[in-house]
């Protein structure tokens, strides 16, 4: 399935397992829940600053619907025994008004974390991202979240990080295309 700036594709990790990358779509809802409650209370809590127990009907709703373009979502999906598909990860945008601004997130179901799916999620994501005129990510980081600002600042991905209210408020220039 493509979608404007996006071609699916099949990304190998560094363990060599295989995740199929593509644009999110409204069916995905239950595989979102299920992907979070596949997710350590830690993971779930880096994500959504919450300890969720389970993803609610209202909230995977949003994150599954969007309009390709000023809200855009990849996930990276396997498949269970049986053929039955499972998200993995999600990389996702959400363009303030009017605009070359996003809020960008990740996740990564807990057993994938560490073997390159997050980093190369936020790699294609920044890539469509451009292509719909975005140039800069913004993104809240707990000061716990030490995974994700290492793996922000190992892709050169920190410019600018402010210490808030307990949180990191980073932002960065997406890099143009060579």
């Amino acid at each position: 399935m493509a979608s404007p700036g996006f071609e699916p594709r099949v990304l190998e990790l560094t363990d060599g397992t295989k995740v199929h990358v593509r644009p999110i779509v409204p069916e995905d809802e239950p595989l979102l829940i299920d992907a979070v409650a596949a997710m350590s209370e830690r993971t779930v809590y880096f994500r959504f600053f919450s300890p969720l127990k389970r993803l609610p009907d209202a909230l995977a709703h949003r994150l599954a619907v969007v309009d390709y373009n000023d809200r855009f979502a990849i996930v990276g999906t396997t498949h269970k025994p049986g053929g039955k598909q499972r998200i993995v990860g999600v990389a996702r945008y959400d363009r303030a008004a009017e605009t070359d601004v996003a809020e960008t997130a990740v996740a990564v179901v807990d057993e994938f974390q560490r073997r390159g799916l997050g980093s190369a999620l936020l790699t294609i994501l920044g890539k469509v991202a451009r292509e719909h005129g975005i140039k800069t990510f913004t993104l809240i980081v707990l000061p716990e979240n030490q995974q994700m600002l290492g793996l922000l600042r190992k892709m050169g991905w920190i410019h600018h990080a402010k210490l808030t209210g307990g949180v990191y408020e980073i932002s960065f220039d997406l890099p143009e295309e060579p």
